[in-house]
């Protein structure tokens, strides 16, 4: 049976955190699905559970989402109902109190914006403006967001290599993790993009035998949010 990673219906967009076990042995790896934009409780969520945790694994660096800041700009200069109500993904790792294992990267701490990620944000942001004004100002919501551990991901910008290469290095980190802990009863979150989960979920079963044991449901963002008046 699949597994589901992020669930789209006329409620809204759904996050499912996963937690996979390995029959006989205490370890628990916590998946965080993440989206580059959401409402704010949502990623205030996922730092709470965080705080739990004993080890995270997480994305690129310890600074702002540059494809969530670039979604978001073009969402304000394409007049996207969900402009006032979103923000970009911004979870400050440095003020958990959790050691954070980063795959890609050396962290030097929390970076607001670093030179790339500006870049990064700069290049993206006509990309998203034009599919938005195509779109329409009902564009967030016709896009469809549901993720299976068996999902073939879909890529736009993103490089087919890039995305692999990336889950390449968060699997070995994994890999050293289990290696090290699996006989300890600890938590090891794993705060990467949905995208990434089906080669997570794949990989660490083939490998080990760890299997989806349960799931708790976050809301990213309700249908009725992007119509909604902040003021």
């Amino acid at each position: 049976m699949a597994v589901q990673i992020t669930e789209f219906s006329v409620f809204g967009l759904r996050s499912a955190v996963i937690d996979l076990r390995v029959r006989g042995n205490p370890l628990t790896i916590r998946l965080f699905p993440m989206v580059h934009i959401g409402r704010r409780e949502f990623y205030q969520a996922v730092a709470e559970q965080l705080r739990a945790c004993d080890v995270i694994v997480s994305e690129g660096a310890d600074t702002p989402s540059s494809t969530g800041r670039a979604i978001i700009l073009a969402m304000r200069m394409t007049f996207q109902r969900a402009a006032r109500t979103l923000v970009y993904q911004d979870i400050d790792h440095a003020a958990l109190g959790v050691p954070v294992v980063w795959p890609e990267s050396k962290s030097r701490g929390r970076q607001r914006m670093p030179f790339l990620s500006f870049l990064d944000m700069l290049l993206l942001t006509p990309y998203y403006v034009a599919v938005m004004a195509l779109g329409g100002r009902g564009w967030l919501l016709r896009n469809k967001f549901e993720v299976y551990d068996n999902t073939e991901v879909r890529l736009r910008l993103m490089n087919k290599t890039f995305l692999h290469d990336r889950d390449k290095a968060l699997i070995a980190a994994l890999t050293k993790l289990h290696t090290e802990r699996h006989d300890r009863a600890e938590v090891i979150a794993v705060v990467y993009g949905a995208a990434h989960m089906p080669a997570v979920i794949a990989a660490l079963n083939t490998a080990f035998g760890y299997r989806a044991v349960g799931a708790d449901w976050l809301t990213v963002f309700d249908a009725a949010m992007p119509y909604r008046s902040v003021d």
